[in-house]
């Protein structure tokens, strides 16, 4: 009927319609047209042969016709051609155009006469034939939804099928240790089935079983001493089973005799620095095994918050002398006022092992007044002379000033352990035990963190953050500051220090695109933009740690051809430069880019090599795990992530000498010395701001963008800071909760 009258294609796409389907001796055409008022939509059995049916032919939308019932044979309804399209659709087993016609029908005519059989009969092939193609996820979804949309259809017969295909999905899950879903699909089914399916009652003892193998696994480690894979296996046990009688006590027992945090890194460092410009796990070091003089906590309305370690410390308003008062000296780790005095000088001493020239430029004199209190008095007026005090106090004899709360106990390549070193002994389920275990592929932190293997992960890639804040037994939790990424041109290389070289290197950088898509991953939040210069640019203007940063100043664009252009121009002053000189003209040299060897770096730096190439600038990868020094001749250029957190006294730590990125640009370190000798906030922020207008048109570093870093940790950790500066700030708080 429908290739008489020349329709093909899918009669969804197409406007409603009936056919009418004359006599033979009226000439048995059919004829297509619109929807007919028919009462409820049904077609006389018996009509009056003198009534007539009134039509509108599709080909005459604007005439009405009458079409008496004796010279009709036959009328199809649109829904009934819908409901054979379907059947077709069926035995040809085109499975998704038929559920679409059957969805079309169910929502639009839901008298049609067969739709409940055709709707049995479509969800009973499809789980058959899904079944025999070894589609078990959908087999057992068409097999629920019939039993679901028609409870008296071969009710035993489908339940037994679906609890069948449930055992094949449970089994396959047991194979690849994805528990949690096999034991969520069996909660399900015995919800959904008041416990009539016999892979239900299986599938728990199944459980119980294995649960009860981890608790013996366990049971052997915490014998063998080794706590680590106890608490593992223990852990594991409840995920299996979280009813296991005696099983949270036998873990809350565990934990208590012996709390123990593992934390997956990335990097590791033989340092202890909490005040490390460029180097995270030493910062990270730092504030687990030391306790230094002045302690830097967050930012305020007027630069850094600073906690002074042994009492309290007041600065006075006119920013010249900062009195310190020391609690209870002469305790044990507490020095006395005699003893921090001559720490501080010792640090302005022309020549000394500890001397720190820009300590040295301000201080002026240190007065004791009795064993608790100090006078310290400045040349100068500072506004922030405590930065300068983030050291640890040396020991004085056989006595230690170190108050930190762990020690390192042992190491190897792979795991580092800290054992508590506090005054007292540590609280219930505080940790007696830290381990660090080194991961060079952050999926495999990321599963072990699942797992329960370790409980925390120091530092997330961007993306992989946003993605295990929806796992329901972790928690994701960003740090406190942004960290600031720039390209540091270094080397003895003529082009490094060509100006038009190395705004063709930035030029050619898309540095939106790559940190949207390749670091973020979509992921992006306010504090991850790009920067024009050496300072973090915080989430607004009105964001405390945003004063040095110009805003005036804008970031340069991506413009590969320009890039190419300058490519070009800065070979012209180098061949120019080796004429005057009677040299040879340096050839455009394979830049050799050193990268942090840490996973969102190495994507960057991939990244920004393939924009290099694309504007005639050949390079190659070099990783790192230390800052290499500036006589290293292995790179040209260094990707450095830095934490710029106190630019009044940082900027110095960044460009001056012996920083990661020295200058000897005459501006630069005239900029530098103003800086240095501000008096007043208003002073440092002109200060800051001037130089970093410098560094954007000369060019020290190549400014890329500010990220915010994240840890993630396990539900059973408590007492974590809150958007922490660090990973351990405030250790000491840190509790292990049995679930």
């Amino acid at each position: 009927m429908l290739k008489e009258l020349d329709i093909s294609g899918s009669l969804l796409d197409m406007a409603p319609f009936d056919i009418i389907t004359l006599i033979p001796s009226e000439g048995g055409r059919s004829v297509q047209v619109n929807l007919l008022e028919l009462p409820n939509r049904k077609v006389p059995t018996n009509p009056k042969t003198t009534e007539k049916l009134r039509c509108v032919l599709n080909l005459f939308p604007g005439r009405l016709y009458e079409v008496a019932w004796k010279d009709i044979a036959k009328v199809t309804l649109w829904e009934d051609l819908l409901l054979d399209r379907a059947k077709k659709h069926i035995e040809e087993r085109s499975y998704a155009e038929a559920f679409e016609y059957l969805v079309h029908l169910r929502d639009n005519y839901p008298q049609v006469a067969n739709i409940s059989a055709l709707h049995q009969d479509f969800l009973f092939r499809t789980a058959r034939d899904m079944a025999t193609e070894g589609d078990l996820p959908h087999t057992l979804a068409a097999l629920e939804e019939l039993q679901r949309k028609f409870p008296a259809f071969k009710t035993k017969e489908v339940q037994n099928a679906i609890s069948n295909v449930a055992k094949k999905l449970i089994d396959d899950l047991f194979q690849r240790d994805e528990l949690a879903v096999a034991r969520s699909m069996i909660l399900r089914l015995d919800s959904e089935y008041k416990g009539s399916l016999p892979v239900v009652s299986q599938a728990k003892a199944r459980f119980a079983e294995l649960a009860e193998s981890y608790l013996e696994k366990s049971k052997t480690y915490r014998e063998e001493g080794d706590y680590g894979r106890a608490r593992t296996a223990a852990v594991k046990m409840l995920e299996i089973e979280p009813s296991l009688k005696g099983g949270k006590e036998y873990l809350q027992e565990l934990v208590k005799s012996f709390p123990l945090v593992r934390i997956g890194v990335f990097q590791h460092s033989s340092k202890a620095d909490t005040a490390a410009l460029a180097d995270w796990p030493a910062l990270r070091n730092g504030q687990l095994l030391s306790s230094p003089v002045f302690e830097f906590r967050n930012t305020g309305p007027e630069g850094g918050v600073y906690k002074f370690s042994f009492g309290n410390a007041v600065h006075s308003d006119d920013r010249q002398e900062l009195d310190l008062t020391i609690q209870n000296p002469g305790k044990s780790k507490i020095p006395d006022s005699l003893i921090l005095s001559q720490a501080m000088l010792n640090r302005a001493r022309v020549g000394g092992p500890q001397y720190t020239p820009s300590w040295a430029s301000i201080l002026d004199s240190v007065t004791v007044s009795g064993p608790e209190r100090l006078k310290l008095k400045f040349r100068r007026p500072h506004v922030l002379p405590q930065a300068f005090l983030q050291w640890q106090l040396p020991p004085s004899g056989e006595m230690s000033y170190d108050r930190s709360a762990y020690r390192l106990k042992a190491e190897d390549k792979e795991r580092k352990r800290f054992e508590w070193a506090g005054e007292s002994e540590p609280a219930d389920f505080q940790p007696r035990e830290i381990q660090e275990v080194l991961y060079s592929d952050p999926m495999k932190a990321i599963s072990d963190l699942i797992k329960g293997e370790i409980e925390f992960i120091d530092r997330l890639f961007p993306a992989d953050a946003k993605r295990l804040g929806n796992v329901p037994a972790i928690k994701t939790e960003p740090y406190a500051l942004p960290i600031v990424h720039m390209l540091v041109p270094r080397g003895r290389n003529p082009f490094m220090e060509d100006r038009e070289f190395k705004r063709a290197m930035l030029y050619a950088i898309n540095r939106e695109v790559i940190l949207r898509d390749e670091i973020l991953g979509g992921a992006a939040t306010p504090a991850d933009r790009l920067i024009s210069g050496p300072f973090p640019a915080g989430i607004s203007d009105s964001d405390a740690i945003a004063y040095a940063y110009n805003s005036s100043v804008e970031a340069i664009p991506y413009d590969p051809r320009l890039a190419k252009v300058l490519v070009l121009l800065a070979q012209a002053n180098q061949t120019a430069k080796a004429v005057k000189k009677r040299e040879a003209a340096p050839k455009l040299p394979v830049v050799r880019l050193g990268v942090p060897n840490y996973e969102s770096t190495r994507v960057a730096g991939q990244a920004i090599m393939q924009a290099w190439k694309i504007v005639g600038i050949d390079s190659e990868l070099v990783l790192y795990d230390t800052i290499p020094s500036s006589e290293d001749e292995s790179i040209d250029v260094l990707y450095l992530s830095a934490s710029v957190w106190e630019p009044a006294t940082d900027a110095e730590r960044l460009f001056g000498k012996g920083a990661p990125a020295e200058t000897n640009n005459q501006y630069i370190v005239q900029s530098l010395g103003k800086l240095n000798s501000a008096r007043n906030w208003k002073e440092v922020r002109d200060g800051c701001q001037d130089l970093h207008a410098l560094v954007a048109s000369h060019l020290p570093i190549l400014p890329l963008w500010q990220v915010s870093e994240t840890f993630a940790y396990r539900t059973e950790m408590a007492g974590v800071a809150k958007r922490p500066i660090g990973l351990y700030q405030d250790v000491q708080k840190w509790r292990i909760q049995v679930k």
